[in-house]
């Protein structure tokens, strides 16, 4: 029985420009670290950028949080120690005070059309929420593009950040830790996202998958645009229910 939905949120529930926002956010934070630690602009650019690869590497295999990853990566390319109280309050500010007005016609943040009325349709039917946004991103920078997105007092159970996760999307570890927080199996939710890769789990746990991206994935469950999410919200959850049930009788037959 599906019992939650889990939403990504960029060019899910947020229509932003992605590479823009990261692009700026790179660069204002690299230049702020560089003046803090006293290091050239341009190698802490590098070494921002290189952890943020090391971050949604696929094949890690630490069981560190992503925000412990991240830190250590930038100490070790970079020379700035990020676990620094004063360095880690310098950055908060940043991301509270600063990161909600960069907010530019090129990141172009805006709320989704109909993402609104897919919360409201969700928690209509009794469903419960959280917001499965990738954790490459520490909780005070999701919490601005929450603000971005006008889902900031919406009831989500999790919210997974950096410093709440030890893996990024698509890894199954992932889904399968935030689902464990939430006490739900994988059969018993269904995420609702746009990227045809990270929006998937890999490999395969079970957990079915709303698109609303481009094109039509062969795993999605029903794909669709945001704005037609709540209208066809009842065709979703026959959709969920069948492919369970189909799901269940193969396993049968696998075991039989």
């Amino acid at each position: 029985m599906l019992k939650a939905v889990v939403f990504d949120m960029d060019d899910t529930l947020l229509d932003i420009n992605l590479s823009a926002f990261i692009a700026v956010l790179a660069r204002d934070e690299s230049s702020l670290l560089a003046q803090i630690g006293r290091r050239n602009p341009l190698s802490m650019f590098a070494s921002y950028t290189a952890a943020m690869l090391d971050l949604n590497r696929a094949d890690r295999d630490n069981e560190c949080t992503n925000r412990e990853l991240f830190d250590t990566a930038i100490e070790r390319r970079g020379g700035v120690v990020l676990s620094d109280p004063v360095i880690a309050d310098a950055l908060a500010f940043y991301e509270r005070e600063v990161l909600p007005d960069r907010n530019d016609a090129i990141i172009g943040a805006r709320p989704m059309e109909g993402a609104q009325r897919a919360l409201e349709a969700v928690l209509d039917r009794g469903l419960r929420i959280a917001l499965l946004t990738n954790p490459s991103f520490g909780a005070a920078c999701i919490e601005c593009r929450m603000g971005w997105a006008g889902i900031l007092d919406a009831p989500f159970e999790l919210v997974t950040t950096m410093e709440n996760t030890r893996r990024v999307k698509p890894s199954a570890d992932y889904y399968r830790d935030a689902l464990d927080v939430l006490g739900l199996a994988p059969e018993e939710a269904l995420m609702v996202g746009n990227d045809p890769k990270r929006d998937f789990p890999s490999p395969d746990i079970g957990l079915q998958t709303a698109y609303v991206g481009r094109g039509t994935p062969v795993r999605a469950t029903w794909c669709g645009r945001m704005a037609d999410f709540a209208r066809s919200l009842d065709e979703i959850c026959e959709r969920h229910a069948e492919r369970q049930e189909r799901r269940l009788l193969e396993l049968v037959q696998d075991v039989g």
